[in-house]
Parts: structure tokens; C-alpha cells; sequence
């Protein structure tokens, strides 16, 4: 199957590539970076109309991998992130493109934040495009080097943390490689197609939990206003909490767990 794969230099889109290149031929749209393993790398900014693109082979799928556009306010992310995602759409009808993958996040639904906001616009402009197509709606993604594994890591180096979520919330991490068994499924198996899966892990906890299995000390967490909190977090991170790190915040603060019927369940605990 030929395969073009928007931000397939992207922390899902490059396993993707790597655990499927040798079955599928991928193309990779990115703005700035090449994705190894790829067939071929097509440098574009893809807020702008690609229907001048013209490939030498016909794809048979469009898979949509990117997270987010992050640079200036998130008003404007939210602006180029559904352009993104309209024009790839438009591309995929242009061209007759059987199939349509998208990636968007789970929980969702409340609609919080400009973020979220873009997540569930895009949602409804794959549902409603015309065209044969599946969601997956990852919840918090670990393993592998993910963004989870970074903010554990820079959030166990103190001792004393503060609370920047939601005490009593409950979230259910999912392995990436669970992530690649349901998409390897989903492209053997179109009977699957024409719906949207949650991705969520085999098990719940609260965002304490999960960084006190992972601490190398004990961690003691207080309540401080939400400023002064999302303040400390970006100076402990140095600058990554606003680059990689912002949704996840978005995601820790609400209950994270799987709404509707998985495509495949999970093996991998946290």
C-alpha cells in the first residue's frame, strides 16, 4: 500500500513509518524535517492549498499525524492547525484517495480550550468529508522516548510539586505500541473502517500516582494558584512545557479514560 502520511517526522508518525515501512511505501508532508524510513520527504507547509501537489504513483490512504501548531497564540494554532487538516482533506477528495486516517486526542468532548477546541473541529470535517475514514483518539501516549517520559522526568527531579491538575482526576496512559497494533490492524481490516476509536490503556490512575511510581524519592505535591503553578512547571521544563508539553497539561487537569469501544484493547500497562 502506498501511504501518505502527514507528519511522519512526529513522535506517532515516525513509529508508524518504522513499524510499517516494510510493508507500505510511505510519503512523508512535513514543514521542516524528514522522516526516516520514508519513500520520499515533501518539505511543505501545509496550511497552505496542496492541490497543486501531483505524486508520479496514486497513494492509497492519507494518514493525519499532525498533533499541533504551536508557534504564536493558541488562537492562531487552532487556525493553522484545521487549515492543515481541511487541506489534506481536500487533497485526499481531489485525488480520489480511498481512505482517510486521522489522529486526534481523547477527552475532548468538553471542549476547554482553544486546543481541544481545533481537536474537535477536525473531528467533524474528517466525519463529514465524503470519504471512507477512521479516528483514533489516543489517550496520554507513553514509551519509547514519548512526551509523557519527558515531563515525568523533568516533574521527579524536585521533591515538591505543584498541583497543576485536577486532584481526583483519572487518567489511563496507552503504550505506543499499542497505538501501532490498532494501526496495523485498521489497515488489514476495512470492515473497521467508517468509525472512531478511543486508545486507552488497561489501567486508571491519578496523575500522582503515576509520577510517584516513577519517582526516585518521595513527593510531597500542594495546591498553589494556577498561575503561580503552570509558572514553576515552565521553568522546570525550560521552555518545553509551551513547546511539547502544553496539551498534555490540558489532558492531565480532566479525567482521561477510554468513551466508547476500542478498536483493539490494550496489552502494555504503565
Amino acid at each position: 500500500m502506498r501511504i501518505l502520511i502527514a507528519g511522519g517526522s512526529g513522535y506517532v508518525g515516525s513509529r508508524i513509518i518504522e513499524r510499517l515501512g516494510g510493508e507500505h511505501d510511505f510519503i512523508n508532508l512535513s514543514l521542516t524535517r524528514p522522516a526516516q524510513g520514508a519513500i520520499n520527504n515533501l518539505l511543505l507547509d501545509l496550511t497552505q492549498p496542496i492541490d497543486f501537489l501531483r505524486l508520479d504513483q496514486p497513494v492509497d490512504m492519507v494518514i493525519n499525524c499532525i498533533e499541533c501548531y504551536r508557534a504564536g497564540s493558541q488562537e492562531e494554532g487552532k487556525r493553522r492547525y484545521l487549515a492543515v487538516v481541511r487541506n489534506l482533506l481536500e487533497f485526499a477528495k481531489a485525488n480520489r484517495v480511498p481512505r482517510f486516517m486521522h489522529f486526534s486526542v481523547n477527552n475532548i468532548d468538553t471542549v476547554e480550550n482553544d486546543y481541544q477546541q481545533a481537536k474537535f473541529v477536525a473531528e467533524g470535517l474528517v466525519e463529514h468529508a465524503g470519504l471512507d475514514h477512521l479516528i483514533f483518539k489516543p489517550s496520554i501516549i507513553f514509551g519509547d522516548k514519548s512526551p509523557l517520559q519527558r515531563l515525568i522526568s523533568v516533574l521527579t527531579t524536585r521533591r515538591v510539586l505543584p498541583r497543576f491538575w485536577g486532584p481526583q482526576t483519572v487518567i489511563s496512559p496507552i503504550h505506543i505500541e499499542d497505538v501501532l497494533r490498532n494501526v496495523a490492524h485498521a489497515l488489514d481490516h476495512p470492515e473497521c473502517w467508517g468509525a472512531t476509536y478511543p486508545l486507552c490503556g488497561p489501567e486508571y490512575m491519578g496523575f500522582e500516582e503515576l509520577l510517584s511510581r516513577h519517582a526516585p524519592h518521595r513527593l510531597r505535591f500542594v495546591t498553589t494558584p494556577a498561575l503561580a503553578a503552570r509558572l514553576a512547571l515552565f521553568r522546570m521544563s525550560r521552555g518545553e512545557a509551551e513547546r511539547h508539553l502544553r496539551p498534555m497539561l490540558s489532558w492531565i487537569a480532566t479525567d482521561n479514560i477510554a468513551q466508547g469501544r476500542p478498536l483493539l484493547r490494550s496489552k502494555n500497562f504503565f
